[in-house]
């Protein structure tokens, strides 16, 4: 049997950020996702469908399984645990993608690139937040920045040399 394509559903105006943060707000709501995708798994969706639809481990609907059978449906509401929020926002996102673009000179550091301690030290001045190296380095990956120092390019070496040895 064939399997036809209809047309593509619109997705333009679905605003994925504003729906997570809709879901996060109340524990009922992420409560009546954990059950429906546990309706889901009774009637014959895999593991890995939900997994991949929901975002979420293996693991979780394990426990998930095991919270209904121990507590029923409340169970997903009484044991509600929430992790701590970043402290990340849109705000310091926009300020770091900004800044780290450029150059540290140009914000009169005298080091030339950007690095855990320099985005800590930059935050402490501009915004007055105080986090470790290791966040600052987190948040740099959050928003697709990699740590990178660049290569030492050697005063007496041949530019046309190197091209040759590296064809040979």
């Amino acid at each position: 049997m064939k399997k036809t394509v209809g047309r593509k559903a619109i997705v333009s105006s679905i605003n994925e950020e504003l729906l997570n943060q809709w879901l996060k707000k109340e524990v009922n709501r992420t409560a009546g996702i954990k059950c429906q995708a546990l309706i889901s798994l009774k009637n014959g969706v895999s593991v890995s469908d939900i997994c991949k639809v929901l975002g979420v481990t293996r693991e979780s609907i394990r426990l998930w399984r095991k919270t209904i059978e121990k507590d029923g449906p409340d169970g997903f509401i009484k044991h509600h645990k929430t992790g701590k929020r970043s402290g990340l926002t849109e705000e310091i996102k926009i300020l770091l993608k900004t800044s780290v673009i450029q150059s540290p000179e140009q914000f009169n550091y005298k080091q030339t690139v950007w690095d855990g301690k320099l985005v800590c030290r930059f935050l402490k001045e501009k915004k007055g937040i105080i986090i470790s190296v290791r966040t600052a380095q987190n948040w740099l990956k959050k928003i697709n920045f990699t740590r990178q120092k660049p290569r030492k390019k050697y005063k007496k070496g041949n530019d046309e040399e190197i091209k040759s040895f590296k064809k040979k």
